[in-house]
């Protein structure tokens, strides 16, 4: 069951799609939103590694405008969040805290049940990477599942999910169990396996548990690359749910695993479960 919606954001334009999803997933599951924004302590103590030279103003002073300014844009951001969202009967917790964003958002997160939370942030440069460090973090280390939005905002059509028998994709698959209802959403599960029948065997192993919640699902196979046939499957308007981080030393270092190089292309909106 989700009870409680975890949303960071900072007001970027990135942050504005996880601000719709989110308010939609606590509408549809009923959950209470808490908004989170973080100051960044390292924007507030900027003064203290910059050499300013003959300009005396105590560094104090610069501190003390500077969270004026972070306090001032959070409640901003809070308040249009709260409004919008508590319009559709959503009830909104905002929380303003200052520290290190990703550290704070995975301290949080340990209280709630779901984390949403945008592909970037104001000053990520995620155009290279296709993810912002902070997501790229709080993805990482968060004990709780984190949907990453997509860039533009997009009610889900489909729950997708990527199936390979791990036991991140077992937890995904539960929480897909979870959400597919109480979000109304048709359930499809891929498996990718150059084995057919392993494959087919994996689908229909996921569908099965998803019959006993009551839910029917639709299922895929294919085989080759699993990054390749998961982002051929993912449609722009499906939440992609897949377990990370896939098995694999060597490609893992190297490569990156097949949730984080999927994570980084995707369309749509990508829910990833540790």
């Amino acid at each position: 069951m989700i009870r409680r919606v975890l949303l960071a954001t900072d007001g970027s334009d990135p942050a504005l799609a996880a601000e719709r999803l989110a308010g939609w997933l606590a509408y549809k599951t009923e959950a209470v939103l808490e908004a989170l924004y973080v100051r960044d302590i390292r924007l507030i103590r900027m003064p203290e590694l910059m050499d300013w030279g003959a300009i005396s103003v105590p560094v104090p002073v610069y501190h003390k405008e500077i969270e004026e300014v972070l306090t001032a844009r959070a409640e901003a951001v809070l308040g249009r969040v709260r409004r919008e969202t508590e319009n559709a009967g959503v009830k909104v917790e905002p929380t303003i805290r200052t520290g290190v964003p990703y550290e704070l958002i995975v301290e949080e997160a340990r209280t709630a049940d779901l984390v949403v939370l945008g592909r970037a942030g104001e000053a990520s440069g995620h155009e290279a990477t296709g993810l912002g460090s902070t997501t790229e973090r709080v993805v990482r280390t968060s004990p709780t599942p984190v949907i990453v939005a997509a860039l533009e905002p997009q009610e889900p059509r489909r729950l997708l999910l990527a199936y390979d028998g791990s036991d991140a994709a077992t937890r995904a698959l539960h929480i897909t169990a979870a959400l597919a209802g109480s979000l109304s959403l048709p359930v499809a599960v891929l498996s990718v396996h150059d084995d057919a029948p392993r494959a087919e065997s994996l689908a229909a192993e996921a569908a099965a548990y998803l019959e006993d919640h009551g839910l029917v699902a639709e299922i895929l196979t294919a085989g080759g690359d699993p990054d390749e046939r998961i982002l051929e499957a993912e449609q722009p308007d499906d939440l992609l749910a897949m377990g990370a981080f896939g098995k694999g030393l060597i490609r893992n270092l190297l490569l990156g695993s097949t949730a984080e190089l999927v994570l980084r292309r995707a369309v749509g909106p990508v829910l990833v479960v540790r």
